[in-house]
Parts: C-alpha cells; structure tokens; sequence
C-alpha cells in the first residue's frame, strides 16, 4: 500500500510562502501506519515540490525500488505521473474557464467552493453539496477552477504559508470582484489553518454574503439542505438589490515586522520565567522593555470577546495578554510595541501576531506587533549575534534552574522554601543577563542552596517526564497548573525545556543551508550550533550535582522520532515524539505527559500516536487537551496516570525508598 507523506504542494515562494500543507496531514500516514500496526507494509513517499520536482521523483523511485522496481523506472513512472497532473491542473483551468463565461453568458449565479480538493470533490465527504446546489438552481464552482495564479496573495498576506490558504486568498478576491460570484466555505471541525484563513477570505469578500457550513461525522444532511436553501435564497435576493458593498480594504492586510529598531518600549507577554531573562538581554542592548504580569482569567475574559473559539489556546491568552495592558494602562498604552514569536509554518505560530494586529485595532488599540522567525533561527531581531549568545544563556540557565525547582519542591522541608529560592535566582540571572555579566558562579551556589532544601528520609517519587505544545507545558496559567497538580498526585515531573525548540530550530537552519548549499549560511549556521552545544554544557556542568540527566541533542531525538513520524513533517510533533520516545527508553523515567491546546495540529499527532507507544514500550503515555475552561477532567486522568505509574514502578521494583542525592 502507498500512502504519500504530502509536505509542500508547489515550488515555494520564500521562506514566507512555502505551500505547506497542515501538521496532520503531513504526519496522516504515519498515523495511520502506527494505529493499524502496518509497518513496511504501508510505503510512504515525501510529496516535496519546495524546490522543484527532483525530491519528489527521488522520494518515489526510492518506493519503488521496495516494489521491485529498479530507480530507472521509479524515476520514469514518477516523471510521468507529474507530467499528467500538469496536463490535468492545464485542462482544469480550461474548465474552469469555459464554466465562468457560461455564468456570465446565461447571466446564472455561481458559487465557489472554499475547501481543499478532498473535500469539494468527495459527494460522501461534503454530503453531496456539489449536487444540492445545482438542484437549488445556482452553479457550483470548485476552488481550483479560478485563475488563481492572477492574484498575488502577498497582497492580502506577508506570510500565507499554507498551500491552500493562497488559494483561498486569490480565490475571495476573485470572487469578490465578480458580482456573479459568491463564496460557501466548507470546513471541518477542527481545521486548524481555516481557524485563521476563514478570518481573512471574510474580510476580501467584503459585504457579498459568504456561507460557511462545517462538516463532520456528525453532520446530518437535512439540516445542510436547509442551510443551503436559506444560503441560496440570500445571495439571490442579494444579487438582485444591486448592491455590491467594497470590502475594508485598512483591516484585510496582514503583516508584521521583524526588527526591534524603534524608539518604542516593547510588551513581551510571559510565557514563562525565561521571559525575564529574555527581556533582559534586549534591555542589554538598548531595547527598552516590559515584560507583562502573569496571564490570568482577565486574558480569556477579555480575549474570548473577540474571539471566535477555534484559535488555539496560546493565541487567545497572550492577545489578552495586550488587551490587559491596553485596559490597564489607558494613557500609557500609546509609545508601545507588543513582541510576538513566530514562523512561516506550518503551525499557526506564524499568524498569531498578524491577527492579533487586527483584533487590537479593532478594540481601539493600535499595537504594532513585532514579531521574529523560526525559520531564520530568530536572527532578525537586529539586535546582533551578542544579543542571540546572552538571551541563549540565559534561556538555557531558567531551563536548569525550573529542574533544580523540579526536582526538590517534592521533597522540600518547608513548603514553599523552593519556590522562594527559585524566583530569588531568576531574579540574579536576570540582573546579570542585563549587564551582560556572567552568572556561572550564581548556578553554581543555587545547586548547593535547592540541595539544603531537600528532607532526605522521604522516599523518592515517581519520575515523569511532560512534553507538548511549548507554550502550554511552559505557562502554568493556561495549564493549570499542571506541574503542581502532578506533584499533588504524588510524582516528581521533568519538563521538555525551552531551549530544545531554539535547539531544534538552529538545526532546520543548518539543514537548510545544506540542502540549498549556501555555504556562508551553513558556515554562520554551524557556528551557532556548536556555540549553543558549548554553553548549554556549561552551564548543565554547574547544575549537575542536581539535574544528572543529559539533554539529548536534537540529532538524537530526530532519530528516535523517525521510527515513527518522518523528522521532515517540521512541527513540534517531531520533538514531542523524539522526547517521549528518549524518556521511554531512560529507566529513571516512568511515564510521559503529552499536552495540547485544544484543536492543536501538532498536540494532535501526538496525541494518535501516544497510547500506541505506551505500548510498544509498556509505561504509560497520556495526551491532556486544555481548552481555557475548567480542567476537572485533566485533574481526573492526572490522578489515573498517577495510579497506573506507580502500579508499574512497584511491579518493576522502582518504587523501594532510596535517599535522594
């Protein structure tokens, strides 16, 4: 059985238009792969067109050589293959054409399908709604039947990744320049790009009436009748008012810039204890800062007004973040610029401070967002690589510190002494992050001073590690506090640290440069890998009396990750897999948390793979989805994790007391 590994759709434009497709369907396969224990009987080629046809032919000729089939006729059947899809996507357009003048001739309405091709064109997916529409008397237009490539979507977008998205983008603005043409979104329940793509489709449309119906196993078709009736009937009575309203052309651009350059003093939301040593290393170079008080139910109070609820958890807790601010400070909020990390792909990370520009303006705050790349390895901040080198220092420094914390607040003498002592020391490295001194001496005293705090005689707990989406596993607000609620049921926790994303993302970097021989990019690259290998070992050899367990290196966790997930489907799911897998594999572990906002596109992979990894390696390995509610449930299956984990230490004879080092 073949089943592709779909990347990248189309020759990428730039970093900022790189055709993804989304996180799940790049991973479905190996999903699918993993749930019904198909192994090599199910091959997967990587669909990559990024940078032309030759990864995709190779990918495919290595296919079927596993068929049988020597690379010659691998590479001959793949060529063809390609060469009848370009015949096809030709005669499409000729299609499409000849369907668009028989509208405007017959003087008919027609209206475009705004879904991926798998769900337009599949009548037991969408219900038929192709043939409910013509019966309705209007003409169905599939998305790909416009002149699409006659609009630029950097036009609308400074960074619309996603294949699809600009499709739909030049589609909304072909549809509404045609008075004869209206748009009805279909979606699924879920889709995390359409959470954001349906926001900006909406806005190019303008005032024409645009329909949305969302689909899922639990759609019945009588009540998409009667949407479609009452969708047609509108659009009818529209078109023959005569009005044609113009769109608001001031809210539809998206964009964002990247350097920190202006005058301004810039909000950095607190995402987690780093967010101090972060900031200091900005005012260490002449940025001028605030970093914002801990998220609390105000962020979600205020952000879920304007809101729809199918963003992802992160996005609508640091928009209120700036919302918070906003209301706070009145006069005070006009010389500020909000920051915001980001991507080009090919999660929703990328578009959070583009449209959360928006939402602020809409409030009546106009926030500038500045906003920095994963994909450039977060080098275009301008703030040189000095900057980049203390920031790393003092991430990775927070990263030994919260596992000093960790690893002694269950075991402490006096509740709450290990917390005290933990904000003390951030508070140290942050000072001497801002005068750009060196703090291996602080690390140092703070393994000694965590090491007074411990009551030796208590029997030690439970080891577990929690990975995940790393905003929600970081900030303790959106998670409940979940750390504390494992130590409540008895465990001691490890978190995945923040440095093993920026790790990660120095890696892409290098593996970039290789790819497109860029020889200046992969020296500059290279370098920055070995100097963040070389400070993260400093200052793990200050904290190691303490923090004994070895960070693997990203190399290590793409490997494990690969037995499972190709390590080419470039989300956090990639991670998130590799590091359960390495804790699995380590007998000090004995269990894994994995964490997902809901709808999370990453957190979802995980979460399909999770319980049958639990049982290739018999501990367990749970999947907690926080939406911003009440988290009773997740208190429950924390409980139960609890229980089963000890379960499995007593029958492995892990769970005699032993004396905590």
């Amino acid at each position: 059985m073949i089943y592709p590994c779909a990347i990248r759709l189309g020759r990428k434009e730039g970093d900022e238009n790189q055709k993804y497709t989304c996180p799940l369907v790049q991973a479905s396969p190996f999903i699918i792969r993993q749930a019904l224990d198909l192994q090599e009987r199910l091959l997967i080629p990587v669909i990559d067109f990024s940078r032309g046809d030759g990864d995709t032919i190779n990918s495919l000729a290595d296919i079927a050589t596993k068929m049988g089939f020597s690379r010659s006729e691998g590479k001959n059947a793949a060529l063809a293959g390609i060469e009848a899809q370009r015949r096809f996507e030709a005669d499409k357009l000729m299609a499409g054409k000849r369907l668009l003048m028989q509208i405007r001739e017959n003087n008919q309405l027609g209206v475009v399908l705004f879904a991926r091709s798998y769900v337009s064109q599949d009548s037991g997916a969408n219900l038929g709604i192709a043939e409910k529409l013509a019966q309705l008397g209007v003409v169905p237009i599939p998305l790909d039947f416009l002149p699409l490539s006659s609009v630029n979507p950097k036009k609308y977008s400074d960074r619309p990744y996603w294949f699809y998205e600009s499709k739909h983008i030049a589609g909304a603005a072909i549809t509404a320049s045609n008075p004869q043409l209206y748009g009805l979104v279909l979606t699924n329940f879920g889709c995390g790009p359409n959470s954001f793509v349906i926001k900006i489709v909406e806005d190019i449309i303008g005032g024409k009436p645009l329909g949305q119906l969302e689909i899922d196993e639990h759609a019945a078709e009588a009540g998409i009748v009667t949407r479609l009736e009452a969708f047609v009937d509108t659009i009818t009575r529209f078109s023959r008012s005569g009005k044609q309203r113009e769109a608001h052309h001031k809210h539809i651009y998206r964009g964002a810039i990247s350097l920190i350059s202006s005058q301004k003093t810039l909000l950095i939301p607190r995402m987690a204890p780093h967010a101090d040593v972060f900031g200091a290393a900005m005012e260490a170079h002449g940025a001028k800062v605030i970093v914002l008080p801990e998220p609390d139910e105000r962020n979600l109070l205020y952000s879920n007004q304007v809101t729809t609820g199918a963003e992802c958890l992160p996005y609508r807790v640091t928009l209120g973040d700036f919302i918070r601010f906003y209301y706070d400070s009145g006069a005070n909020a006009e010389n500020v610029e909000g920051f915001m990390a980001g991507s080009y792909g090919p999660c929703r990370l990328g578009k959070y401070a583009i449209e959360q520009i928006r939402l602020l303006n809409d409030i009546g705050f106009n926030l500038p967002i500045r906003t920095t790349v994963s994909n450039n390895a977060y080098r275009d901040l301008n703030l040189g690589p000095s900057f980049e080198r203390l920031a790393w220092r003092g991430i990775v420094a927070i990263d030994y510190l919260e596992r000093l914390l960790w690893h002694t607040r269950p075991y402490e003498k006096q509740k709450g002494a290990a917390d005290t002592l933990f904000g003390e020391y951030v508070t140290m490295v942050a000072d001497h992050v801002r005068r750009k001194e060196t703090f291996d001496d602080i690390l140092r005293q703070a393994t000694s001073d965590f090491r007074t705090l411990i009551e030796p005689s208590l029997p030690r707990r439970p080891l577990v590690g929690i990975n995940g989406e790393i905003y929600l596993r970081s900030n303790r607000f959106s998670n409940s506090n979940l750390v504390r609620a494992c130590e409540d049921a008895g465990l001691e926790v490890v978190v995945s640290p923040m440095g093993e994303w920026i790790k990660y993302t120095s890696y892409r970097n290098l593996e970039d440069a290789i790819r497109d021989r860029q020889l200046k990019k992969m020296v500059s690259s290279y370098i920055k890998k070995w100097i963040q290998e070389h400070d993260e070992h400093l200052v793990a050899t200050n904290c190691c009396d303490l923090s004994d367990m070895r960070e693997p290196s990203t190399s290590e966790i793409l490997e494990l990750t690969s037995r499972y997930l190709s390590p080419k489907c470039g989300s956090e799911a990639v991670l998130s897999i590799g590091s359960g897998a390495h804790w699995m594999e380590t007998p000090k572990l004995a269990g894994v948390i994995s964490v997902m906002p809901h709808g999370c596109m990453p957190g979802g992979i995980v979460a399909a793979m999770a319980e049958k990894l639990s049982t290739v390696y018999q501990k367990p390995w749970v999947s907690l989805t926080y939406d911003g509610f009440s988290e009773t449930n997740n208190l429950v299956k924390i409980n139960n994790f609890a229980e089963v984990v000890r379960f499995c230490s007593r029958e492995a004879g892990k769970l005699a007391p032993q004396p905590l080092q």
